[in-house]
């Protein structure tokens, strides 16, 4: 989406105003003025469908939201849903809404005229249902018909016939940055039903399947890759390996059933569970409601395993002494596709910013706000001259009370990218800080330092790389290395290293959809890295920072989408000096966030190892 006219780029900062404060009533009248041209309405569509993507707002989980999407679209005369689903250019009507001074729920004039094909209001959260009624458009093929789709049907089918219930097949309804290794001929695509026999081969993202819908198993399922799931023929899920949470919604009054390796899992209405599955073990989580796990070997010892709310087991299925249970409180958090997007805020203020500028920091990025016209930017805070971060693609943003934050890779990649080339001679010693919340877990650039000239097969070298991966399926070289990892790469441009002598993985995983503190540093020999206040991982490289390179962040290569990265970003520091140990857990308190436990490090005082070659 790139506004190639005045009107475009006026009806963008419009609606990028949408998100901070309300618009005034001549701001409604040019919104609407111009989202009701062709290219004004493609341009606003496209905007807009960002804001809700990758987030929990456009999930089927979210009642108000679902019930305010189909009220608008049963409303709709067929001409102007059809007109929608083709993204021709609609009659657009602001849905009014009345916000008291008190933020009390928002509520529509009885007596207003709403003949709109998407919906836009004045606030995010408005915004957010605009988005989620047109992908749903988007996803009807012609529209075909969302009136007469069971989506909108309030009639249910009989409850107390099981063969209507498993008639139902399970249905693609969202995902989340998704890699497939698909069992047949095509990638599997939002609004698809998954056959029965199906195998779903999950490599990276967080996918979401609508089971028994409109019937008594309604329920809403999260597979969180790498996972593979089967639809097997009796209608069942069978979750063959990963994780995946299941939770009953609408009318769910019967039990959903799900197979896993230690058994058969009976989950009770309208309850909410997750669960881990692999050669070696399983787990049960119940979040909500209760749930039922049927060992495959039942005997006088080993009996049926009933959990209540907040209950756990985990399920050793092969060890010398038989199978084992282990029992332990559920934890939500084990899920990532149980917490919101919101989770965990970063909450700074004008604090935490003095401290990071008694740093001295060269390159420092706020994100608070844009300046500039198209493209817009976000002002270098830093020392360095320019350095301005320009907008590459479309980001979106999050406020968490006074403190804004940047959110890439949701649903298309994002970047922020100097022009300008750092530093201006070669560095043996140099810091990069940030804030960082994945999304989830994933192979994504979080920031790089990159060759200015491109080669000739359209890749650019880098001298520094900081990102975030997963279990490695198509990069043979870090097929080996552990999963859900954070990497750090120092080298020489040109030079020919294998990558065991330029990078270094942290010692523990990252966490999805929670804030960390980051740091990748190089000091006269050492190449660091740190994680919430302590070294994670350390190792010799003499090698020095190369001279005039230029700063990226959220994806490998400036002009490609390539290896995106997908979360959310903040408080991007570069230096040009090691910044202290000191310095860091400083800058990690006035954030109002606690230093990692010691134990946990790499001391600095110990000798670098080597990494192995992957």
């Amino acid at each position: 989406m790139t506004p190639d006219n005045p009107n475009l780029s006026e009806l963008r900062g419009l609606i990028l105003k949408s998100q901070q404060e309300l618009l005034t009533k001549e701001d409604i009248r040019r919104v609407n003025e111009i989202a009701r041209t062709e290219a004004g309405s493609r341009e606003a569509v496209a905007l807009i469908d960002q804001f809700c993507a990758l987030s929990d707002h456009n999930s089927l989980e979210s009642p108000a939201i679902v019930k305010e999407v189909f009220e608008a679209l049963r409303e709709q005369p067929e001409s102007t849903a059809a007109g929608a689903a083709t993204a021709s250019a609609p009659h657009v009507e602001v849905a009014r809404k009345e916000r008291a001074a008190s933020h009390r729920p928002t509520t529509r004039n009885s007596g207003e005229n709403r003949h709109y094909a998407w919906l836009l209001a004045l606030v995010a959260s408005n915004i957010l249902v605009a988005s989620f009624a047109w992908s749903l458009a988007k996803s009807q093929s012609g529209f075909d018909r969302v009136a007469s789709s069971d989506l909108l049907q309030t009639n249910t089918p009989d409850r107390d016939s099981d063969a209507a219930s498993q008639s139902v097949a399970p249905q693609l309804v969202s995902m989340t940055a998704c890699v497939w290794r698909s069992t047949r001929e095509t990638t599997p695509t939002i609004g698809d039903p998954i056959d029965s026999g199906e195998v779903l081969n999950l490599v990276e993202g967080i996918a979401e399947l609508r089971l028994g819908e409109n019937t008594g198993r309604d329920a809403l399922v999260r597979i969180e890759g790498p996972a593979s799931v089967h639809n097997q023929s009796n209608g069942e899920l069978g979750l063959l390996r990963g994780s995946m949470t299941l939770k009953g919604i609408g009318a769910n009054t019967e039990d959903n059933s799900v197979s896993i390796a230690a058994g058969r899992v009976t989950i009770g209405p309208q309850s909410f569970v997750g669960l881990v599955s692999d050669d070696t073990s399983s787990e049960l989580h119940v979040f909500r409601g209760n749930a039922v796990l049927t060992p495959h070997d039942l005997n006088d010892e080993l009996h049926e395993i009933r959990l209540e709310e907040g209950e756990a087991v985990r399920v050793f299925q092969q060890t010398d002494e038989g199978i084992q249970l282990v029992r332990f409180d559920a934890s939500v958090g084990n899920f990532v596709s149980a917490r919101s997007p919101n989770f965990d805020p970063l909450n700074l203020d004008d604090e935490y910013a003095n401290t990071i500028q008694q740093s001295a920091p060269k390159v420092y990025w706020r994100f608070e706000q844009l300046k500039g016209d198209f493209p817009f930017y976000v002002e270098n805070e830093g020392t360095a001259e320019g350095m301005n971060a320009l907008i590459i693609g479309n980001p979106t943003w999050r406020q968490y009370g006074e403190n804004r934050v940047a959110e890439i890779g949701t649903p298309t990649a994002a970047a922020f990218h100097a022009e300008e080339q750092w530093p201006p001679s070669a560095l043996d010693e140099y810091s990069i800080e940030l804030w960082v919340k994945p999304q989830l877990y994933h192979h994504g650039e979080l920031l790089c330092l990159h060759d200015p000239l491109v080669l000739k097969d359209g890749r650019y070298q880098h001298t520094m790389m900081l990102e975030v991966t997963a279990k490695h399926y198509f990069t043979h070289r870090l097929s080996e290395s552990e999963p859900n990892r954070i990497r750090f790469v120092h080298r020489a441009l040109g030079e020919t290293q294998p990558i065991s002598a330029t990078n270094i993985f942290s010692e523990t995983t990252y966490e999805a959809r929670m804030w960390q503190h980051v740091v990748a540093q190089k000091k006269d020999n050492s190449q660091r890295l740190w994680l919430n206040g302590q070294i994670v991982a350390e190792r010799q490289n003499p090698v020095p920072l190369n001279a005039n390179v230029q700063l990226l962040v959220g994806r490998v290569y400036p002009d490609s989408e390539y290896r995106r990265f997908v979360g959310q970003i903040d408080e991007v520091a570069v230096y040009d000096r090691a910044i202290t140990k000191d310095e860091i857990q400083r800058h990690i308190e006035a954030a109002g966030r606690s230093v990692a436990d010691a134990s946990e490090s790499v001391s600095e005082d110990q000798t670098p190892e080597t990494t192995p070659a992957t």
